[in-house]
């Protein structure tokens, strides 16, 4: 945009032509699956972060500035980045690189600096590179393993998906367990159906067959007032888009849900508002000036937190998290971690997507791994191991042994 071909003549109209051969072999540079043509309003995340990174090639920057670019991709679209970053470094463009994937990191960075509370507090060498290294200095002191058992051993019933199919595999059955006070993982490639199910028990997409159950009692899922109703609650992948009216106070964000509880007459008692907002800021440490504040300018972690927040303040039996911790720093991810394990240990069922392999292993208690629609295999703790969610995410079984 701003740098179009134009055509010779009076009109100075748009070139369409050398447009699309200017931008063809960005796209295949970064192996984009769409033409030059595709609408973007129709591109999925991970196609639109594609997008992003192709406009920052065009310009031929000396240097780019890399804000969590894979932060929507794939493990195959993220390597290939990782590529067309390294061909950059070689041609002499330098690269700042912002990220809380410290795998990545890791892996191409030659120099790390570390911002908190908005002040730059450390710096490595490349040879001082290392997991440990890097969370010291973004939480300023070491992060305990991710894992936290639960408090009692998770029993059985809780939440039943029972030959379920959804519309984007209308030709495969869901079959899945979510036990109260246990954290199940959902892991699976891109396109796998996990969020396509997300979306479904939430009412959000028709279940075109199977049934859901609570505790052994089938439940009718046709809205998302009706999951609501049920106490089933979603934190969805993209928060900003679906989760959080921007434009609104944090306070207002969190009674949405909910608004009859705080009415009176059919009048919003602000005063009551006030006192559920203020609780739940506190409860999760949200970081603010006050209730008031526009949603839009809080970080992402706090963001999130909020999105927490609006379902906390009602009574939840199942809540799915898609992709909790996309985009937010290390230490805020440790905090959404413990509040998954303290609703768990209050016998809340919950369901996990995610795609980083980390988290996955590092916070269930099992994993579902989901492959072409179905559930190819899960996991106990004693299985749990990146080669075998891999392998079942490709429709393989686990190895004996």
């Amino acid at each position: 945009m701003g740098r179009e071909p134009l055509s010779f003549g009076p009109l100075m109209l748009i070139n369409r032509k050398r447009l699309r051969d200017r931008v063809e072999p960005l796209l295949a540079r970064l192996g984009a699956d769409f033409s030059a043509d595709a609408s973007v309003e129709a591109l999925s995340l991970a196609q639109r972060q594609l997008v992003e990174i192709a406009k920052a090639l065009s310009i031929d920057a000396r240097v780019i500035i890399m804000d969590e670019p894979t932060s929507s991709l794939t493990l195959q679209e993220t390597e290939r980045l990782l590529r067309v970053i390294g061909e950059l470094r070689a041609d002499g463009v330098s690269v700042i690189y912002i990220s809380h994937r410290l795998g990545e990191v890791k892996a191409i960075a030659d120099r790390v600096v570390c911002l908190r509370d908005g002040r730059m507090v450390g710096e490595l060498a490349r040879s001082e590179i290392d997991h440990a290294a890097m969370i010291r200095l973004m939480i300023g002191r070491d992060l305990k393993a991710l894992y936290r058992p639960p408090a009692i051993e998770p029993r059985s019933g809780g939440c039943e998906v029972a030959d379920v199919v959804t519309q984007a595999f209308p030709d495969r059955k869901v079959n899945l367990s979510i036990h109260h006070g246990e954290i199940l993982g959902l892991a699976g490639l891109m396109g796998s159906g996990r969020t396509s199910l997300a979306r479904s028990l939430f009412g959000i997409d028709r279940i075109l067959g199977g049934q859901v159950r609570l505790d052994g009692t089938a439940i009718k899922i046709t809205s998302p007032r009706q999951a609501i109703d049920q106490g089933i609650y979603l934190v969805p992948e993209d928060r900003k888009r679906t989760g959080l009216i921007q434009d609104m106070p944090i306070a207002e964000n969190i009674t949405l849900a909910s608004l009859l509880v705080y009415a009176r007459l059919w009048l919003i008692d602000r005063g009551l508002e006030r006192t559920a907002s203020g609780t739940q800021r506190a409860r999760l440490s949200i970081k603010a000036p006050g209730d008031q504040t526009q949603v839009v300018t809080l970080s992402g972690g706090n963001q999130q937190k909020v999105v927490l927040a609006k379902w906390l303040s009602m009574r939840p039996r199942v809540v799915i998290f898609d992709e909790p911790t996309r985009g937010i720093d290390v230490g805020a991810k440790n905090e959404i971690y413990a509040l998954m394990r303290e609703l768990a240990d209050g016998d809340v069922c919950i369901l996990m997507i995610s795609s980083d392999m980390e988290e996955v292993i590092g916070v269930s208690d099992r994993i579902a791994v989901m492959h072409e629609g179905t559930i190819s295999g899960v996991l106990e703790r004693p299985r749990f191991s990146e080669f075998n969610v891999l392998r079942l995410a490709i429709g393989q079984p686990v190895e004996v042994g």
